[in-house]
């Protein structure tokens, strides 16, 4: 859990992996969740506080909340879902992903639209996860829509979101 903490003290400072989809911790953070699975659940409660406080990567979070969910039984999922760790844990993952469409949107460049709607669909998946997640997500649409961006990536999101099924 300690290292969780250091984790999270120097992934702010390293702002290019923040947003990665396999930052350099990814293994060793799946290895401690592992870890503490088999030592209960108690102490899995325990990591998810921990990964919410220093796991920046979106989709990283989203891995540990899906891989959780698996761990923890997954016929239970919704009562997984309403524990005060394991939802803070999912917040967080919202949050990260609402900072990385934003900060992608500033730099995005067309050669990135495939990379940034691949990105808006995992996002998506992870939005479903709350009951107040949708409604979040589609301001973030309505959002991108009024943005800036070309008519192109908007229709690609879309066209995406129409096809998509979680």
């Amino acid at each position: 859990m300690l290292a969780l903490e250091m984790l999270g003290r120097r992934a702010h400072n390293d702002h290019p992996n923040n947003f990665s989809r396999s930052p350099p911790y990814t293994d060793d953070v799946k290895w401690l969740l592992g870890l503490a699975a088999k030592l209960g659940v108690n102490y899995v409660h325990q990591f998810c506080v921990g990964a919410a406080k220093g796991v920046l990567s979106p989709f990283v979070l989203q891995e540990i909340v899906m891989e959780t969910l698996q761990r923890l039984s997954p016929a239970h999922a919704h009562n997984h879902l309403r524990a005060p760790a394991f939802h803070q844990l999912v917040q967080r993952c919202q949050q990260a992903y609402m900072q990385y469409i934003h900060h992608r949107l500033i730099h995005l460049t067309p050669a990135d639209y495939d990379d940034f709607v691949n990105a808006i669909r995992s996002a998506r998946s992870a939005f479903c996860l709350t009951p107040m997640g949708m409604m979040q997500f589609n301001d973030i649409l309505q959002n991108l829509k009024r943005s800036k961006q070309t008519k192109e990536l908007w229709q690609r999101v879309s066209l995406e979101m129409t096809t998509f099924s979680p």
